[in-house]
């Protein structure tokens, strides 16, 4: 993507953020919220769902790194090599990105606010427990693993689109984030996504034209 690309997607993407935190955010929060007091089991259930993404961050980038390895000893680099080498780099480095944007911008997460609603929305560099929300690290995560199979693996892009708009929901109807979140998440998904896959290809440029100068 181009300077100028990159600055318009940005500006939408702030523009949809800014416009569903003032507009639509608290709205959709109250109205799941009233959704769930009318079905008290289903509540119960939705406030004690684990969050496992650090695991299974963990696990991905792993499993993407073994496999990456295991076929570059081979003499395989085709792509399904690569498409390990993006995933175990796109995947922690999202999830360290949206660690650090967590801590810095320190917004109130969904379920506090709804038992707070006068409390402040952000805690500017205090983001930890309650102040983590924004953005939603599962979809820059999981964002980046379908932008990833999208990449390499393109028949099937309606599933991986099915699957993050699954994703994108659940946290909605689960009161787990604010819509501004999963927005920001899912751009922060596809930045990680395509600033990694051009520092890949020059990194494959450079190690191409100094194999060429060695063989002259």
């Amino acid at each position: 993507m181009n300077a100028k690309k990159n600055i318009g997607c940005f500006l939408l993407v702030l523009l949809l953020v800014t416009g569903s935190y003032y507009f639509l955010d608290a709205r959709i929060a109250l109205f799941v919220e009233k959704i769930w007091a009318a079905n008290a089991r289903l509540s119960i259930f939705s406030a004690n769902i684990p969050d496992f993404l650090f695991p299974i961050v963990c696990v991905v980038t792993g499993i993407a790194w073994a496999a990456y390895f295991f076929l570059v000893h081979k003499g395989i680099y085709n792509t399904h090599a690569r498409f390990f080498l993006l995933v175990a780099s796109t995947v922690p480095f999202a999830f360290f990105l949206k660690s650090i944007l967590k801590f810095v911008v320190g917004r109130i997460n969904t379920r506090f606010w709804l038992l707070h609603l006068r409390y402040e929305n952000f805690h500017w560099f205090h983001g930890k427990g309650n102040y983590s929300s924004f953005p939603s690290g599962h979809m820059a995560v999981f964002t980046v693993l379908a932008a990833a199979l999208w990449y390499f693996y393109p028949r099937y892009r309606f599933a991986y689109m099915g699957f993050l708009s699954a994703l994108a929901l659940a946290l909605l109807l689960t009161n787990y984030h604010f819509l501004s979140d999963i927005i920001a998440g899912a751009y922060l998904g596809l930045f990680v996504h395509f600033t990694t896959l051009q520092a890949l290809a020059l990194f494959h440029n450079a190690r191409q034209n100094a194999g060429a100068v060695e063989k002259e």
